[in-house]
Order: structure tokens, then C-alpha cells, then sequence
């Protein structure tokens, strides 16, 4: 009896150390055999070219994004250091310096403002106007600001100087929800026979009213430039037209020494 139990017992070890290593086996394998094999075709043939333009494609949307967040870190980066920067230092006067309520408002190409708009801040590389009615009482505000460098050239039906659209409108989104605003619209225009990108979007003001925004955004001479306005709802319409006046006279010619001043 004693021969038998220890033969049996030997003979179960054996069996158990023979299954535990074939098991084992069987599942690091298993998700091997079940590995997706990329597909291979044969070369420049139909197969073959169509899948080299998608992955240009998908290459292309990444390079695209990088971009639209480089240029959002740079221009994030430019307004923390200006933040940080002396309100009483010279530098910080230069950037943002009040302007006489008398003096005759002028766009960056050196002509007139539309009517009733008034230069109340200007800086290298933006404009801000208040925007009065006939009977000087202020009905909203304007502002001309280059919002970054022109890249290479993507989709000229969704991008503005090489940035996609979709990163223009991202930014005026988070704008908006800072300013307790939403987006309702945003197209593509023809003005001045060159495509101009708008965003349409509404914020409330203080005393409950909603306000009627506007961000047209276009490429002159390799700058991306934004005009962006803000009234009432009953003005937005006023304010729509002269923006697109204001396109215009940018498409026409930029001032060299703002030129300058920019890229400083």
C-alpha cells in the first residue's frame, strides 16, 4: 500500500508539472495569434497608392495640429510675460499706451476709421476702438489685432494662413466662455475677393443684455489678422458692415511700421 500511494502521488506530480507549462504557453501565446498583421500590398498599385494618400492625410492633420498649438503656447506665452512685466516699466508702456479722446482714429493702413469709431488703446500689435453713435453715446467696441504668423498653406477651404479654421473658432470659444459667451455660427465669406473666415457669437452683459460678437479673422502679407467687434444686438449689423470695411482697407495695403513693430 505504501509503494502504491507514493507511486501515485509521484505520478501526479509529474502530470501537474507537464500541464502548468503547456497552459502557461497557451496563453502568452494566444494574443500573438490574434495580432492584427498590417496589410501588404504590392507596390504603386492601386491598393498601395491609396494607402500611402492616407497616411499623407493623417500625417498632414498632425503637422496641422501641431502647428495650431504651437502658435497657441507662443501667443499664451507672450500675454503671461506681459502680464508679469512692471505696469510702470517703459517697456510696458510702449506695449499698451492710452490714446487722446481727441485724436483721429485711423486704421493700420493709415486710413480713416469707419464713423464713430474712437482709438481707446493701441499697441504693436493691436488697435481698440470705442464705437459711438451719432449722438456720442458709446454703442460697443472694435479691435484690430494680429493673432499670429502665416504657415504653409494647408486647404484654402478650411484654414487661414495654413491654420485650420477649427483652431481659429477653439480660440474664440475659449474666449467666450471666459467672457460668459457662447458661439452660435461660423462661415466662410468672400470679401474683397479673398475668403475671410467669421465667427458669430453672443455674450451677456452686466445688466443682462445680450451683446452681439464678431471675429473676422484673414491673412495679409504673412500675418494672420483679427477684427473683432462687440455691441448690442440692435448695433451688430451696423458694426457687421463696417467690419468688412475694415477687411478691406487691410487687404489694400498694411502700414510698414506696424509691419515692423509686429514682427519685433
Amino acid at each position: 500500500m505504501l509503494v502504491r500511494a507514493i507511486a501515485l502521488s509521484v505520478a501526479l506530480l509529474i502530470g501537474i508539472g507537464v500541464i502548468v507549462p503547456l497552459a502557461t504557453g497557451n496563453a502568452e501565446a494566444g494574443p500573438r495569434r490574434h495580432r492584427k498583421h498590417r496589410r501588404h500590398y504590392k507596390k504603386y498599385s492601386k491598393q498601395w497608392w491609396r494607402e500611402y494618400h492616407r497616411r499623407q492625410r493623417r500625417l498632414a492633420r498632425i503637422r496641422a495640429r501641431k502647428r495650431a498649438m504651437r502658435l497657441k503656447q507662443l501667443r499664451l506665452q507672450r500675454e503671461h510675460e506681459a502680464q508679469k512685466a512692471d505696469p510702470n516699466s517703459s517697456a510696458n508702456v510702449a506695449i499698451k499706451a492710452p490714446v487722446k479722446p481727441d485724436a483721429p482714429a485711423t486704421l493700420p493702413t493709415g486710413a480713416k476709421a469707419p464713423a464713430g469709431w474712437k482709438t481707446a488703446q493701441q499697441s504693436p500689435a493691436e488697435l481698440q476702438f470705442r464705437v459711438d453713435n451719432a449722438s456720442g453715446d458709446q454703442i460697443g467696441s472694435a479691435s484690430i489685432a494680429v493673432v499670429g504668423q502665416a504657415v504653409e498653406q494647408g486647404s484654402r477651404d478650411k484654414s487661414v494662413g495654413g491654420i485650420p479654421t477649427t483652431s481659429l473658432r477653439r480660440d474664440v470659444i475659449d474666449k467666450m466662455i471666459r467672457e460668459n459667451g457662447w458661439v452660435v455660427n461660423d462661415y466662410q465669406k468672400e470679401i474683397g475677393g479673398q475668403q475671410v473666415y467669421v465667427v458669430v457669437a453672443q455674450s451677456q452683459a452686466k445688466n443682462g443684455q445680450v451683446q452681439s460678437r464678431m471675429f473676422y479673422f484673414t491673412e495679409v502679407d504673412g500675418k494672420i489678422y483679427s477684427v473683432a467687434t462687440n455691441s448690442a444686438a440692435s448695433e451688430g449689423e451696423r458694426l457687421a458692415e463696417e467690419s468688412e470695411k475694415v477687411i478691406n482697407s487691410l487687404k489694400s495695403r498694411v502700414r510698414p511700421s506696424l509691419r515692423a513693430s509686429v514682427q519685433n
